[in-house]
C-alpha cells in the first residue's frame, strides 16, 4: 500500500524531462543506461524472476516449522541481492543485469501487473459470514482509526521536522505513512495461524483502511497541487472516491457472474474470467474513471467471496479457490522485488 501511494508521488514529482525523454525514446517500460545496454539484454529479466521464484521455494522450504514470516525473509532476500549488486564491486553477472532492469522499471507498471491478482486473492479468499460479524470492528479501525493516525502522524512530522512544511504537506504524509499493505498482512496472518475471527477483523481492516488512506492521501494531494476545496467539494470528493468504487467493483462483479450462467462446467473459462476481470476493473477504475483501482479490485473480490457458491457450477467453485490458492504464494514471491530497489 505504501509502495502504491510512493509510485504516485514518484510519477508526479520524481521524474525530469530528461528521464521521460529516455523512456519515451525506446520500446521498453524500463530506463537501461547506455554502460548497462552494452552488457544486458532484456531476456535477463527473465532469468531474474526464475531465480526469485526457486529463492522463494527455497526459503518457504527452509521456514517451514519455523515463525519467521515468509514474504519478510523475501524481503530480506532481496535487500541482501541489491546490497551485492550495487554496493559492492563484486556484481552478480547475468542475474544483477536482470536485478538492474527490474529495479529500473516503471512502478505503475509492476504494481499493474502485480497488484490486482495479489488484492483480488485477498478479498476473495474472505468468508462473507465472518466479513458480517466482524463489520463494525473493521470500520472502525479502517476509518476514524485511519483519520486519527493521519492527524497525529502529520503533526508530528510538522512539529519534530525542520522542513517548514505546510499542514496540507505534514497530513499527506501522515496519511501514507497510515496505510498498511494487506498483501503483507494476510500473508503473515496465514503463515503464523491466527484465529478465524481476529484474522478476519485484521485482514478486513487492513483491505478498507486503503479507501481511507487513499481518499485522504488524494485529497491533501490536491491541496497540495493548490487545489482549493470547501466542505461542498470535500463531500462531494469522497462521496465520488467511496460510491464510485462500490458501483464500478459492483458493475464488474455482477456482469461477470451473468456471463458465467451461460457457462456449465468449463473451468477454464471461469477461472480465465475472474483474472482478467480483476485486472479490467483495476485498470478501468485507476485510468477511465479516475478512482481508486485498489477499492474497485476489493469489492470485486468481496462479491465474488459472496456469490461463489452459487455462480458457480459443479467442480468450477473448487477449482478456483485452488487456482488463487496456488497463485497468491508465486505472485507474493515478487515482494523480493521491493528489496532490489536502489
Amino acid at each position: 500500500m505504501i509502495f502504491y501511494l510512493c509510485a504516485e508521488l514518484v510519477g508526479e514529482f520524481g521524474l525530469k524531462e530528461e528521464e521521460m525523454a529516455s523512456i519515451a525514446e525506446g520500446p521498453l517500460p524500463f530506463k537501461v543506461s547506455e554502460e548497462q545496454s552494452l552488457s544486458s539484454n532484456p531476456t535477463d529479466a527473465v532469468i531474474f524472476v526464475g531465480i526469485s521464484l526457486v529463492l522463494g521455494i527455497a526459503c518457504r522450504h527452509v521456514l517451514r516449522g519455523t515463525r519467521v514470516p515468509y514474504t519478510v525473509a523475501l524481503l530480506v532476500l532481496g535487500i541482501g541481492m541489491g546490497s551485492l549488486e550495487y554496493g559492492t564491486s563484486h556484481r552478480l553477472g547475468k542475474i544483477g543485469d536482470g536485478i538492474r532492469l527490474w529495479a529500473n522499471i516503471d512502478p505503475n507498471l509492476l504494481l499493474a501487473v502485480f497488484l490486482p491478482a495479489l488484492l483480488f486473492e485477498s478479498s476473495f479468499s474472505m468468508e462473507i459470514h465472518q466479513i458480517k460479524r466482524c463489520m463494525v470492528q473493521m470500520l472502525l479501525l479502517a476509518v476514524p482509526g485511519v483519520l486519527i493516525s493521519t492527524f497525529f502522524l502529520g503533526s508530528a512530522l510538522k512539529l519534530t521536522f525542520p522542513y517548514d512544511w505546510s499542514w496540507t504537506t505534514s497530513l499527506l504524509l501522515g496519511g501514507l505513512l497510515s496505510a498498511t499493505d494487506p498483501v503483507a498482512v494476510v500473508a503473515l496472518l496465514k503463515e503464523l495461524g491466527a484465529s478465524k475471527k481476529l484474522s478476519t477483523i485484521i485482514e478486513g481492516e487492513s483491505l478498507m483502511n486503503d479507501g481511507t488512506a487513499i481518499v485522504v492521501y488524494q485529497l491533501f494531494y490536491r491541496m497540495v497541487l493548490g487545489s482549493s476545496f470547501n466542505w461542498g467539494t470535500i463531500i462531494k470528493f469522497l462521496a465520488q472516491n467511496s460510491l464510485g468504487v462500490l458501483g464500478l467493483g459492483l458493475a464488474f462483479g455482477i456482469a461477470s457472474v451473468l456471463w458465467l450462467g451461460f457457462i456449465f462446467n468449463d473451468t477454464v473459462i471461469e477461472i480465465t474470467l475472474t483474472l482478467a476481470v480483476s485486472y479490467i476493473a483495476y485498470f478501468t477504475a485507476q485510468e477511465a474513471a479516475d478512482i481508486s483501482g485498489v477499492l474497485t479490485v476489493m469489492t470485486l473480490g468481496m462479491f465474488y467471496s459472496a456469490v461463489a457458491r452459487t455462480a458457480f457450477k459443479g467442480d468450477g467453485q473448487q477449482s478456483l479457490h485452488h487456482f488463487w490458492y496456488f497463485s497468491s504464494p508465486q505472485i507474493s514471491t515478487s515482494r523480493i522485488l521491493s528489496g532490489i530497489y536502489k
